[in-house]
């Protein structure tokens, strides 16, 4: 009886806690979960204050250790940047113990998700990769994921409990990521066909026109109706975390043998129109929005 209540409300650890990991503390803790969170930035005087103030505000304990933030946790959500998920998983290898289990959200490479796997698993622990299918907001822990490894049922089940909506997708590990990021490829790109076509539709100032031939050509869209803003503010907004993202989907097509150079491009221009949108930070209006993206593209490089 008691492991079935353990299991009903597990002990969670959140390794970052930028976008992802404050939306997950708040729904988890409501549901009567014990969360622990870490990120690097408490490590930095100036930060601290402000990572404190957001796990409070959701409902967790800021650890002051990756150690201590790991101890007891049944389950480990590594949600850190792409750069960064490599470093965490080696890093938690050492710290986790069998009945713990690491759930890996990072957008990164099959290759990268396997080798993942193996560092937490030599130390006893169990390793499921996640695949988030959609922006984890406005969603929260609705948003789709798809998960991978031997044990990816039975965590599925367990996540699904606390009101998540997970999938268990293959046994192998790497399978979840490749749909993920081959369905990435796609989005980020046509993101960023955007960007480059609206940016050189304004330079000429015909975007009015090529907007009114979009919308003919496809009107189920909703060129008419604002989809260029919406698609050119997600790159503005998430450009940098996307670029990571597609730079992942490049390792992944050269690893397979095929030309990276397209998600590669796609990476540039998502980051540099991040860079745009980052140095536009002091103009956001009273609602904290940024400029409507006529006004961001010019000057841009995101070439």
């Amino acid at each position: 009886m008691q492991e079935q209540s353990r299991n009903a409300t597990p002990a969670v650890a959140i390794v970052g806690f930028g976008e992802v990991g404050p939306i997950f503390a708040k729904a988890l803790s409501g549901q009567g979960c014990r969360v622990s969170i870490y990120d690097i930035k408490l490590d930095n005087a100036a930060t601290r204050e402000q990572i404190l103030k957001r796990a409070e505000a959701n409902g967790a304990r800021a650890a002051a250790s990756l150690a201590e933030c790991l101890a007891g946790a049944e389950l480990v959500f590594s949600a850190v940047t792409a750069s960064q998920a490599r470093t965490v998983a080696e890093s938690a290898a050492p710290l986790m113990a069998p009945g713990q289990t690491f759930i890996d959200l990072n957008s990164v490479s099959p290759t990268v998700k396997q080798q993942n796997s193996v560092a937490i698993q030599r130390h006893g622990a169990r390793y499921v990769e996640s695949a988030v299918m959609a922006p984890v907001p406005p969603q929260g822990i609705r948003v789709p994921m798809l998960l991978g490894g031997a044990t990816a049922r039975a965590i599925s089940a367990q996540l699904n409990a606390l009101g998540m909506r997970s999938e268990a997708v293959a046994d192998d590990i790497g399978l979840a990521s490749a749909i993920k990021l081959c369905r990435s490829i796609m989005i980020k790109g046509m993101e960023a066909m955007c960007v480059q076509s609206m940016l050189a539709a304004r330079h000429f100032g015909v975007d009015d026109r090529v907007l009114a031939s979009m919308a003919a050509s496809f009107p189920s869209v909703g060129w008419d109706d604002g989809y260029e803003a919406y698609l050119i503010g997600r790159v503005a907004e998430h450009g940098q975390r996307r670029s990571e993202e597609m730079r992942e989907a490049a390792a992944m097509l050269g690893e397979i043998g095929m030309n990276p150079g397209l998600a590669t491009a796609i990476a540039d221009i998502q980051e540099a129109l991040a860079r745009k949108g980052a140095s536009l930070h002091d103009d956001l209006d009273p609602k904290g929005r940024l400029p409507q993206w006529r006004t961001l593209l010019t000057g841009t490089d995101a070439g």
